[in-house]
């Protein structure tokens, strides 16, 4: 159904198509991306409508193993954030600073998010690496100083 604005920018016999690469026919391989047009609104009304699905049993694109990647990493970056709370101090900080703004690497769509998710866990490491060091220096350095550990 087309706008008055639509047809006034566009003209009356103007259409539009939608071009996607779903995931489950990239898996079948197919390697280009397909056309879908006015008949396919139904299709993506229902899509709209089973956004209340989402995380639920219900949500079929959840079991998608990049889905569940996802999930995973929530769990995985909050429990991280967790444990290094108790441990922050002032040269813990910008370690832990950097720790906590690693989610933005984590970006794309199906293999370019699992590269990213790859390298996300890599700086990941090495970040837990440095932070644990920089405890380490700094609980050494209260010790020689004679001020007690928080």
């Amino acid at each position: 159904m087309k706008t008055a604005q639509q047809r006034h920018e566009f003209g009356a016999d103007a259409a539009y198509r939608v071009k996607l690469h779903p995931p489950l026919l990239r898996a079948m391989g197919l390697k280009r991306k397909i056309s879908f047009g006015a008949k396919a609104r139904p299709m993506f009304r229902l899509l709209y409508a089973a956004r209340r699905q989402r995380g639920s049993r219900l949500d079929l694109f959840g079991y998608h193993p990049v889905r569940r990647m996802e999930r995973e990493l929530i769990v995985q970056y909050r429990r991280e954030v967790e444990e290094l709370l108790p441990r922050l101090n002032p040269l813990t900080l910008a370690s832990a600073a950097k720790i906590a703004s690693l989610p933005d690497m984590v970006r794309g769509y199906e293999q370019i998010k699992v590269r990213n998710v790859q390298r996300y866990r890599e700086e990941l490491t090495r970040l837990s690496d440095e932070f644990g060091e920089n405890h380490r220096l700094d609980t050494l350095d209260k010790t020689a100083s004679g001020s007690p550990e928080r």
